[in-house]
This record gives C-alpha cells, structure tokens and sequence, in this order.
C-alpha cells in the first residue's frame, strides 16, 4: 500500500482516495495471496465462486454497501474492476443465485482458513470468549420461532445487560493473528471443558513443540493448568486473587505424564523429564506475572471489533448454532487476514477500525 495513504489513514484521514487505495490494496492482496493458491490446481466451479463470495463480502463490508450497489460501484471503478478480476460472480443475478444454492460453505471456509499473509514464527497463543448478538425483530411472533431450531441463549452483556445470542471461544495464533478455531458452546458449558476442547486437543501434543496460552481469570482452574503442562502447554491463566500460591503449589506438585513416552527407559525420557520441569517453572513465572501479558492478550479484542464492526457478525438474523458458527467463522477468518494486512502496512489497528467501524450484514 503506498505510503502517503498509510501516512493520512493514521492521522485520521479516510478520504475517498484513502479508502479505494485501502480496498484496493486489501483485495489484491486477499485475491493473490490467500484464494488462489486455494484453487491454485484443479477446483470445481463451486469453489471458485466460493472464493469469489469471499473477496466480494469482504470489499462491500469495507466500503460499506450492500451488494446491488457494490454491482454498480464496480462497474464504474476499473482499478478495483481489474483488481477483483471477477469470473464466476461477475454480475448481481450470479451472486444472488449463488448466495441462495450455496452449501456446506462452513467446511469451505474451514479449508481456506489454514491459508494466512504471514507464516507462523511463535508459538504463543490467545484464548478468549466472546459474545455473538442476535436480532430477534425478525421473530416477534412465536410461530416462527416454533417453526424453526432455536440455539440461541439469553445472555448477560457487561455493557448491555440481557442480550439473546451464542457464546463463541476463538483461539489465534498471536505471532501472525492467524485464526486456529473457533467454536460455540452453550452458556451453560464448563471453561474446563471449552479449554480442554479449544487447546488440549488443538494444541497438545505428548513429544512436540511447546506452546504457550495467554487466557483471562474467566479460564481459571486447577485442572486447567495440571492438563496443560502434561501435554506440553504452557498456561498462562490469570489465577483468581488470593490463590497465586495455591496455583504454584498445584503446578509444582504436578507428575509427568508417562504416556509422553513408549517406556520408562526411552533415551527420550531424560530430556523430556528435564523440559517437562521447564515448562511448569515457566507457566508458575508467567501465570504470576499474568499483568506482564495483558498487553499482548488484548490484541485478540481486535479481532472481535473487526469482526463485529467492519465484516458483519453483529445483530445476526439467525438462530440455529451451525449457521451463526459458519456465519461468525466467516466474519472471524477475514477479520484476522485484515488485521494482518493492517500489521504489515504499519496501519494503527485501532485507527482504522475507528475509521471503518459501522453495522451491516454479510456472509
């Protein structure tokens, strides 16, 4: 992205010229470097139009318009024309029949996910819970309701106080804000649980690489830190106050879990012995010092207010937990591929979400 456009997006300047030169930038990087090594070899039509469905939610939501006038911008704007080089969805009535045919876009989207700007450099990661608000305006008569499936939970918003919607946990990779999953889970689901399914099984590994969780007092359990350290993670939970000293007796107390090795006498087991007693003196240090990773663990709240101010996951207009978890995916995924972009341009985060943030719907 130029330079002079990055210069006026940080002083607070989102004139037209600054905004096309962002969209533009966004889409040909989003297009070259993520959706056609999707379909760099063989790939039937569905996919292609998928990926095409892709860029098209993610400029609209930029430029903040629905898809009829999108249509219409696009036939009078060559740059982004050439750019987006559409082939599949070229008009309004291909979008449109597609946006109704489509299906199992949630495994789709599961497949492009892995694809990210910036390969993986660290190994530390975010873990946190958030809340995906639904319109129920559409649903004022009881008929309705009973017609269809009805996931959706009434909830407690710190800000808003009752609220109907789903409890979504998003876990990233904070070296390059990569996506690694999300998932929603009932209000009523233990954190233990959510962080057994959500790290242990995604993250835990018997002889691989350590990894290290940064998670807030929300994820606080003993047997979270215990599960963690057996399988090579490296929790960092804030502890509730008063216990500090209990975590690190817990910690310290913990045994190495034998089923590391294939016996007790594997010429692995020495070392592993000595890396198993790093890691828990690391995660007693961090999860002590949890104040020193506040910084770094609050950047997974940008993801959220991308996802939910600029790319459509707020007021959803649906019910059932399959398509508000492709749906919220959806708006997740491209939110960690913009933040990327923002990172590697030396865009202010917060800057340009201040300057984009408005509410439509998408995907």
């Amino acid at each position: 992205m130029k330079a002079e456009l990055v210069e006026k997006i940080n002083e607070g300047d989102l004139d037209p010229a600054a905004e096309l030169g962002l969209v533009v930038s966004f889409a040909e990087d989003l297009k070259g470097d993520i959706l056609q090594r999707f379909h760099r070899n063989e790939t039937d039509k569905m996919d292609k139009r998928f990926t095409e469905f892709i860029l098209i939610e993610a400029v609209r939501m930029l430029l903040e318009i629905p898809p009829v006038t999108f249509y219409d911008y696009l036939r009078h704007n060559a740059e982004l024309r050439n750019v987006m080089d559409l082939k599949c969805l070229k008009d309004l009535g291909n979008y449109m029949d597609f946006k109704r045919k489509r299906k199992k876009l949630d495994v789709r989207f599961k497949d492009v996910s892995i694809r990210n700007f910036d390969g993986k450099s660290d190994e530390v990661y975010a873990l946190d819970n958030f809340k995906i608000e639904v319109d129920l305006n559409k649903y004022r008569s009881g008929k309705k309701i009973k017609q269809e499936k009805f996931d959706a939970e009434f909830q407690h918003s710190t800000t808003k106080g009752t609220i109907v919607g789903f409890q979504a946990s998003l876990l990233i990779n904070l070296s390059n804000f990569s996506l690694q999953k999300l998932d929603i889970n009932s209000i009523e689901t233990a954190k233990k649980d959510i962080w057994k399914e959500m790290v242990l099984e995604n993250l835990g590994t018997k002889q691989g690489k350590k990894k290290s969780v940064i998670a807030d007092g929300g994820f606080f359990a003993y047997v979270n830190y215990i599960r963690s350290v057996r399988r090579r993670v490296v929790p960092i939970i804030n502890p509730r106050s008063g216990l500090e000293e209990r975590v690190k007796e817990k910690l310290e107390e913990a045994s190495v879990n034998i089923e590391w090795f294939d016996s007790q006498n594997s010429k692995q087991f020495k070392k592993l012995l000595e890396e198993f007693e790093e890691i828990v003196g690391e995660a007693v240090e961090k999860s002590l010092n949890y104040d020193d990773f506040k910084v770094e663990r609050s950047k997974i709240e940008h993801i959220f207010k991308i996802a939910k101010e600029i790319f459509g996951m707020k007021d959803l207009h649906i019910y059932s937990k399959k398509t508000a978890l492709w749906r919220a995916f959806a708006a997740v995924y491209v939110s960690t591929l913009f933040y990327q972009f923002l990172e590697r341009n030396e865009i202010n985060p917060h800057r340009a979400m201040g300057l984009l943030s408005h509410n439509k719907d998408a995907w």
